[in-house]
């Protein structure tokens, strides 16, 4: 696909959003390279909600979806493709597995443990001061 043919998807997609109720929905956003799996798994579910109502192709959905990379993610994405030494042919279940490994921690459950185990030691001190101040009794 070309320049030019990659505008007019662009464009035509974008055309078909404001103008089909459908697409009205989806409200595309760039992806800002949040390293939290909530947010990633929601732009990706997004994403990809949005590529299979608007039909597009397994190959096209990667010109369309990085037209929603912005700053370092998008950076990412060409330091990647530059390593591999490929510009084109990627798809998009080929490139949902490099971004969730790229900015979903591995550790994810881990991180939520720790923060929930942080906050029940918090909340154990709290209770523990106010139980034994007289002036809260």
């Amino acid at each position: 696909m070309n320049r030019l043919d990659f505008s007019e998807l662009v464009a035509t997609l974008k055309g078909k959003a404001s103008k089909d109720v459908r697409f009205q929905s989806a409200k595309l956003r760039n992806f800002d390279g949040a390293r939290d799996q909530k947010v990633g798994d929601a732009w990706l579910a997004k994403m990809e909600n949005y590529l299979h109502a608007a039909k597009v192709g397994r190959h096209s959905a990667m010109e369309f979806v990085q037209s929603y990379l912005k700053g370092y993610d998008t950076t990412w994405w060409r330091t990647w493709r530059q390593k591999e030494r490929k510009n084109h042919g990627y798809t998009w279940e080929f490139f949902k597995e490099r971004i969730k490994s790229e900015f979903v921690p591995r550790n994810f459950d881990y991180i939520l443990r720790c923060k929930l185990q942080d906050l029940a030691t918090i909340c154990e001190g709290l209770f523990r001061t106010h139980a034994g101040d007289p002036a809260h009794a």
